[in-house]
Parts: C-alpha cells; sequence; structure tokens
C-alpha cells in the first residue's frame, strides 16, 4: 500500500510541474498496476 502512495505522489509531482505528457502516463500506467496487484491481493483473502 505504501508503494501506491508513493507513486500517486510522485504522478501528482509530476502533474504539477508540467512534466511531459509520456512521463505523466508512464507514472499513471505504474500507480495501475500496482492498484490492480493490490486487488488481487485483497481478493484472495477474501
Amino acid at each position: 500500500m505504501k508503494n501506491i502512495e508513493k507513486i500517486r505522489s510522485r504522478l501528482n509531482r509530476a502533474i504539477a510541474s508540467g512534466c511531459s505528457k509520456t512521463t505523466i502516463l508512464n507514472i499513471s500506467r505504474r500507480l495501475d498496476d500496482l492498484i490492480v496487484q493490490q486487488m488481487k491481493v485483497q481478493n484472495k483473502k477474501a
């Protein structure tokens, strides 16, 4: 869960600082991947 927060923070900083769309998209994809992984883990626990 900490990794998701780190990547979300990185994404917010990239957007605020005006990074390129490619950079923002790459960070966003990484965040999506981590969220999906977390959801799969939670589903296995349920």
